[in-house]
């Protein structure tokens, strides 16, 4: 049970039903973090639209690195609410669980292309010491083929599940999934 309440579907006004039918569509379910938010349709809606835009849009980079960046930051984050959500959707996108796992658990010991391990660690560092972030973390991606469009959407998922981790911990909301 979360610590505050959320707004259900069937309690919604029309504004964020329409929201919620849209999420739902999207996401192919409802999840407890945006019922949350359904509170202020004006915040919820700038959130599904933020959230839309950053995982689902590929500017620099595929929506299975972005999955798995949101992956290992919620791992590092232990995150009980947002873990349980992006195995789920490794998972739908084919992602074979026991890679899936590794990536919350222990993403280092994954076996994954080195240019990706590189990004993830960089990932890491953003999300366990942002103030030593230098340009030089960008240079070394630079070097290893990642353009600025990929670094931006590094950037913006690692920051958006910083913020969801907390978000959904410090509202005690429940996982969406087993």
């Amino acid at each position: 049970m979360p610590f505050l309440p959320v707004l259900p579907e069937e309690q919604a006004g029309v504004d964020v039903r329409k929201i919620y039918e849209y999420v739902t569509r999207r996401w192919g379910f409802l999840p407890n973090y945006f019922q949350a938010l359904g509170h202020d349709p004006q915040l919820l809606q700038d959130q599904v639209n933020l959230y839309t835009n950053a995982m689902n849009e590929e500017r620099g980079l595929p929506k299975i690195i972005k999955e798995q960046i949101a992956t290992v930051v919620s791992g590092i984050n232990m995150s009980s609410y947002c873990l349980p959500a992006h195995l789920e959707i490794l998972g739908r996108m084919g992602m074979d669980k026991s890679l899936s796992r590794r990536l919350s658990i222990d993403y280092k010991s994954a076996p994954l292309d080195p240019k990706v391990m590189e990004l993830l660690k960089f990932c890491e560092k953003l999300t366990t010491h942002p103030g030593d972030m230098r340009r030089a973390d960008i240079d070394k991606l630079r070097e290893l083929g990642w353009n600025d469009a990929a670094i931006f959407d590094a950037v913006l998922v690692t920051s958006l599940y910083a913020c969801a981790n907390r978000f959904s911990a410090g509202l005690g909301l429940t996982p969406d999934f087993d």
